[in-house]
């Protein structure tokens, strides 16, 4: 993935986007592991990556709406400009 240099809000959205998807699979993976583990040290372990995922998740979703509420504000003081 190519990351372009700019500060603009909606570039940094679209990387925050593209990292929380990255994140999702990564759960995705870490839980599958987790429900084939024969040994239950290890289903923990991955159950507990899987975990941080998620946390990771919600921490990506809560800047993009942060960012996004940004926008609406500079929006609403620049009169759209």
């Amino acid at each position: 993935m190519k990351v372009n240099q700019t500060s603009e809000p909606g570039a940094i959205i679209d990387l925050l986007i593209e990292a929380i998807k990255h994140e999702q699979e990564s759960y995705d993976y870490y839980y599958r592991a987790a429900l084939q583990a024969a040994k239950p040290a290890t289903r923990k372990m991955l159950l507990t990556l899987a975990e941080w995922e998620k946390g990771h998740i919600a921490e990506l979703t809560n800047h993009v709406m942060e960012l996004k509420a940004q926008i609406e504000i500079d929006r609403a003081i620049t009169g759209g400009l």
